[in-house]
């Protein structure tokens, strides 16, 4: 099925970043202006998440820990949803970063579960995933 068009304006500065941001990891601007609005969206849906580049590429992440929320979430679930033993494995995870963290696995659960399995994967499977990513010495 292909995409309605639908024509926006840009501030010369705004176009200039997402020119950069484009030449920088090789992709076009249109791709880029879409993940970049698709991850606004999702921040104003799930106050308290922010994205960053990972070594697999962006990731949803909980704001003031560093942790991806994944693994905050992969942590409650290994604690059977038990906030206080979180709080004792992740302890600068507080209520609103669990809160924020819940909130976006409600409405992405199948991202998130991907990210967890994947981050179980061996190192060797990994490599078979991903040619080239392990670097042995």
């Amino acid at each position: 099925m292909a995409t309605p068009t639908k024509t926006l304006r840009l501030r010369p500065r705004l176009r200039t970043e997402i020119e950069r941001i484009a030449r920088r990891t090789r992709r076009s601007f249109a791709e880029v202006t879409q993940d970049l609005l698709e991850e606004a969206l999702r921040m104003r849906q799930c106050p308290g998440i922010y994205f960053a580049d990972e070594i697999l590429g962006r990731e949803a992440k909980v704001a003031g820990t560093g942790l991806g929320v994944w693994e905050v979430i992969q942590g409650y679930q290994a604690v059977k949803a038990n906030e206080k033993k979180l709080h004792k494995a992740l302890p600068h995870v507080g209520p609103a970063g669990l809160k924020s963290a819940l909130l976006y696995y409600r409405q992405y659960p199948q991202e998130i579960d991907e990210a967890i399995a994947e981050n179980a994967l061996t190192l060797e499977a990994l490599e078979v995933r991903y040619p080239g990513l392990v670097r042995r010495a």
